[in-house]
């Protein structure tokens, strides 16, 4: 008999182990099957935001870089060889053009004029009165032109000395202002030796460089706007000269523009940015570049018609940093996908979370 109670209440124990093992792997089964399992009724669109075409002025402009030329500059130095006597200029000051700035020593030039201009003063005595014999046919015609040629021989020698003795006399060639100073009164200078800058600023120059496929659209007269690094301001010039020809090595066209500087702000050799305005379009279509499918011909964009995204090819034109133009394509009124346009295919339906207008 217990030997019968035993074997029962064994079954029994082996029976619960294995009702235990099995039902937690039905009821996850089951659980797993009601979270898995979709809710057939569930949505199917995909969210996108979409824009509303219209018109608009495009302004077709670029961003180059550029920097600041001086006017005028030129680095002073002296056409001959001497010791300085005199220096009539401050560092950093303005000058006139014309003004004396630096004179060098040329005493024995001086000396020299001196001593032609005697000479040349009884030239001229000596050729009057040969011309005064030379009338009365005292004196032949070949004595009198020997008196001539001395007298204009000594003029030239007086000429080319004076142009010597001037050289010594180094003037400001345009008004302007005085960089630093590299010589002293008593140095010793040759035609190599440098002794200051002279730079007019007003109006300044900008330099700047545009590709070649925007060459035909850049003209004397057309208006830029730029910053310098110095400073976080726009400001206005206009073009007045370009390169004839493209750089064949960059592919670029030089061009230079000028605005006024009137005290003095902007410094030659600045770095710039420039914003060239290329061509002003109204009645354009612009749309972000978010829009724009790539395929292997062309382009293409999502137009939005009744709850479903119907795919168009498009024609680009101009782009800026986040929009492209629209040539042909989409007109105005037209709804566009502009996010989430990679999950989108041809005639999907669609939920759009925000519109753009």
């Amino acid at each position: 008999m217990n030997k019968i109670i035993i074997r029962i209440i064994a079954s029994v124990a082996v029976l619960a182990i294995i009702i235990y093992l099995i039902f937690p792997n039905i009821f996850s089964s089951e659980e797993k099957s009601k979270i898995e399992t979709p809710a057939t009724g569930g949505s199917t669109k995909i969210a996108i935001d979409a824009q509303i075409v219209k018109y608009e002025t495009f302004e077709n402009d670029i961003v180059l870089t550029g920097s600041l030329l001086a006017n005028e500059s030129v680095q002073l130095a002296s056409e001959i060889s001497g010791k300085i006597d005199d220096i009539y200029f401050k560092e950093g000051e303005f000058v006139k053009e014309g003004k004396l700035l630096v004179q060098t020593n040329v005493a024995d030039l001086e000396a020299n004029l001196q001593r032609l201009k005697y000479t040349a003063k009884l030239n001229a005595q000596t050729e009057q009165r040969q011309k005064q014999l030379l009338e009365k046919e005292a004196i032949s015609r070949e004595e009198y032109d020997i008196a001539f040629t001395n007298l204009k021989t000594t003029q030239a020698e007086i000429d080319a000395l004076q142009a010597e003795i001037d050289k010594s006399r180094i003037r400001a060639p345009f008004s302007g202002y005085i960089g630093l100073r590299y010589v002293s009164e008593g140095s010793y200078i040759t035609p190599t030796s440098q002794i200051a800058s002279l730079y007019n600023v007003d109006p300044i120059k900008i330099e700047f460089s545009v590709p070649s496929r925007y060459s035909g659209l850049v003209k004397k007269g057309s208006k830029i706007t730029f910053s310098s690094e110095a400073e976080n301001k726009d400001r206005n010039a206009n073009v007045y000269a370009i390169e004839p020809q493209i750089d064949p090595v960059t592919r670029t066209l030089t061009a230079r523009a000028e605005t006024p500087n009137p005290s003095n702000e902007l410094i030659p050799g600045q770095f710039i940015r420039i914003n060239l305005s290329l061509e002003n379009r109204e009645n354009a279509i612009l749309i972000p570049t978010t829009a724009i499918m790539p395929k292997a011909n062309g382009h293409t964009v999502f137009i939005i018609k009744e709850g479903r995204a119907h795919l168009k090819d498009v024609e680009l034109g101009a782009r800026t940093s986040n929009r492209v133009e629209i040539l042909k394509g989409i007109s105005k009124g037209d709804t566009v996908a502009i996010a989430g346009v990679p999950q989108l295919k041809d005639r999907a339906e669609v939920d759009i979370k925000k519109l753009e207008k």
